[in-house]
């Protein structure tokens, strides 16, 4: 077996150096034989002749800061974010409203060769995650604290902007309908842990007193809210097929994305059909493959429910109607999805 690998990496999300700065990481046996001219020739094309010197510095820097101190830093980085773990874990108040997802909420069994359901235990401490990286396929990295907060009642999104970062000034990027995602790093400091689980137990108290001074009614509200987010979840749809006009071969699942993407260039191949009236219903209903022309995305949490080329089917409708969320790009909601016309898909070669 020969290890070939490439990776590229935004720098400034691990190490210090500005943003935009990032490598590109080789460990490649064969790359001095096989590729070592090729991959000069295609960066220098890509490349400019007119760098920004201060991001090549800054990359310079970060190089020479994980060379002297990396695992200091990464050291203290995971002791920081085991910290934090453990407050969340252990908290009465915060374990009422906020739950950190562990091993055995992120990765299904088969892929824990371990058991391992959690890395903490209350108990022991921490004494499993080295049993858990050494067999499983897949790990939760200690550094990325995934936490629950349907109990609250509010959506990811509004918990980020106008609770962490209009009140307490917390910036993070990664949230899901009912999820926040928060991210240790080297310049994370215990004073940034400590602020952070002191504005959790502010607002864990502040939903406390929202419910103790709610009337009835106002309670059922809250109660809809939370029961939204934690049981009436809408059910994750598989991919359905690409359809057979944009098959590459009908003996395998592939579909060609890119000829499906430029055909939609053409305002003649596609149409409107929105599902809020039953206009796309009823054409599924008489038998029509529809056709998504667009990449359809909600936001959060930002994958795609449907490609160029995928044909719609009853499970993915069925989950673009149960969401709550405001933001879905390729959606325009007073035109409806974007399709193709049965007549584009009988030659999509010809547009």
């Amino acid at each position: 077996m020969r290890i070939r690998t490439y990776a590229t990496h935004s720098t400034h999300k691990t190490l210090t150096s500005l943003r935009q700065g990032s490598m590109i990481h080789v460990w490649d046996q064969d790359f001095r034989q096989k590729v070592e001219a090729p991959f000069h020739e295609a960066y220098m094309t890509h490349t400019s002749t007119s760098p920004n010197y201060q991001i090549i510095a800054s990359l310079d820097v970060g190089r020479m800061q994980a060379e002297m101190e990396g695992f200091e830093l990464v050291h203290a980085q995971v002791e920081a974010a085991l910290s934090l773990r453990e407050q969340l874990y252990t908290h009465p108040l915060l374990q009422k409203y906020f739950r950190v997802l562990i091993n055995k909420d992120m990765v299904p069994l088969e892929y824990r060769q371990s058991g391992v359901d959690t890395f903490y235990d209350p108990v022991t401490g921490w004494n499993k995650m080295e049993e858990a990286w050494a067999n499983d396929e897949f790990v939760v990295d200690p550094s990325r604290i995934t936490i629950a907060i349907g109990a609250t009642g509010i959506d990811g999104d509004t918990f980020k902007n106008e609770y962490l970062m209009n009140k307490y000034g917390i910036q993070i990027n990664k949230t899901s309908r009912n999820t926040v995602l928060f991210m240790t790093n080297i310049g994370t400091t215990r004073g940034s842990i400590a602020y952070l689980l002191d504005v959790l137990i502010k607002l864990a108290k502040e939903f406390e007193a929202r419910w103790e001074e709610s009337s009835r009614p106002e309670r059922k509200i809250i109660e809809h809210r939370v029961r939204s987010l934690t049981e009436e979840l809408p059910p994750l749809p598989d991919f359905s097929r690409f359809h057979d006009a944009f098959r590459q071969c009908p003996d395998t699942p592939q579909g060609d994305i890119r000829r499906a993407y430029f055909l939609s260039y053409d305002e003649e191949n596609t149409e409107y059909l929105r599902f809020d009236n039953g206009a796309l219903q009823a054409a599924m209903r008489d038998g029509r493959d529809v056709v998504s022309a667009s990449f359809v995305i909600p936001y959060p949490p930002g994958f795609p429910v449907l490609v160029p080329g995928q044909v719609v089917s009853e499970e993915i409708l069925a989950f673009l109607q149960a969401l709550d969320v405001t933001e879905i790009h390729g959606y325009r909601p007073e035109l409806g999805l974007l399709v193709f016309t049965e007549e584009a898909l009988v030659d999509p070669a010809a547009g």
